[in-house]
């Protein structure tokens, strides 16, 4: 069976016993690719550490949640991945917010993926 990612075994015990964590301005929870649990304060954090593949992590705990990811540029070739595996999971939503586009003022550095691909990515 696939390990959890890191920070999130509270969450799936709580998930398990029928809880679902309150749901904030940007979702149920955070996904971070650093190993930081501050990137969104007072906001469950969970991490995608690096060097990993999102496909060795059991992700089940996300289904019907809405889902917040914070990245950086080089991060962008594991989030395709990730987000797979987290619609696979059955996440509701998810949004991502590339924090190094967002520091230079570019447009689209946030993203919210379900509108944007018009149906669940990585469905046939």
């Amino acid at each position: 069976m696939r390990q959890l990612p890191p920070y999130s075994k509270e969450i799936a015990d709580a998930r398990r016993r029928g809880l679902v964590p309150a749901r904030g301005s940007f979702g149920h929870i955070a996904i971070g690719f650093e190993w930081r649990l501050d990137i969104v304060p007072d906001f469950p954090v969970v991490v995608f550490p690096p060097g990993r593949a999102a496909a060795e992590f059991n992700w089940k705990f996300v289904a019907g949640l809405d889902v917040f990811i914070m990245h950086r540029d080089s991060d962008i070739p594991r989030l395709h991945a990730l987000c797979c595996e987290l619609f696979s999971a059955r996440a509701n939503d998810v949004q991502t917010f590339n924090m190094d586009k967002a520091s230079r003022g570019e447009k689209r550095g946030w993203l919210r993926l379900i509108p944007l691909w018009g149906k669940r990515p990585c469905q046939n």
